[in-house]
């Protein structure tokens, strides 16, 4: 919490204020994160080892602990990414026995004995997660993947499924199998701002099998 407190009165944060006017004044993130200038970052929102992608916003009150996020995400408010763990194979879970500094606000141990850092979260590009999703650590999410709203998720999402549900499972896909692997090797995600928008006529229709090639050619 420091290094937040810390980072938010820098001049690197005030400089990255300048730079990312959709960045709000009320969001705290740590020295390590990432965070792109074309990104959308509401009030609330803590982050810390997090990297943000171009065009993804987060919604207010939403915390996030070492995550990478792609380009093209929506993230709802009172979302959770990668939350911290605590000892289950100790007398007791309080960290206030195996960390120096914890939770409790009080310093018993004398050296760490145990790491609380969740493992990596990774979401991919266009993953639209709904409001009050938990995403526990060390989950991938695919491309164009959608999270239910107040879903837990525990394990790896494929591309373009949808899930929901505690624990969340695999409702549907979005796509058959075809059109998922031609938006996958397609990759629009990574073409510049230019080359969408003069396509982006492309992304105002619905997908159907008899389309999907036509769409796909004016994304080369």
């Amino acid at each position: 919490m420091c290094s937040l407190i810390r980072n938010h009165f820098s001049i690197g944060r005030i400089k990255k204020q300048f730079r990312n006017r959709k960045l709000s004044l009320l969001a705290f993130y740590d020295p390590t994160s990432v965070i792109s200038d074309k990104s959308r970052i509401q009030r609330f929102v803590v982050m810390r080892r997090t990297t943000v992608g171009d065009y993804s916003y987060i919604g207010y009150n939403t915390n996030i602990y070492h995550a990478e996020i792609g380009k093209f995400c929506s993230i709802s408010k009172d979302v959770c990414i990668g939350l911290p763990s605590h000892p289950s194979r100790f007398i007791s879970t309080s960290p206030i026995f195996v960390n120096i500094i914890n939770g409790t606000g009080y310093s018993w141990s004398k050296q760490d004995l145990f790491d609380a850092v969740p493992e990596k979260v990774n979401i991919q590009n266009d993953v639209w997660i709904g409001m009050k999703v938990t995403i526990m650590g060390g989950v991938t999410i695919g491309n164009g993947a959608i999270i239910a709203a107040h879903s837990v998720v525990t394990k790896d999402v494929p591309p373009y499924a949808v899930v929901g549900g505690v624990p969340a499972k695999i409702i549907k896909y979005r796509f058959t199998e075809d059109i998922i692997d031609a938006l996958q090797q397609s990759a629009w995600w990574t073409r510049n701002d230019t080359f969408l928008q003069e396509r982006i006529a492309a992304f105002q229709q619905e997908i159907t099998p008899d389309n999907i090639h036509t769409l796909m050619e004016k994304l080369k």
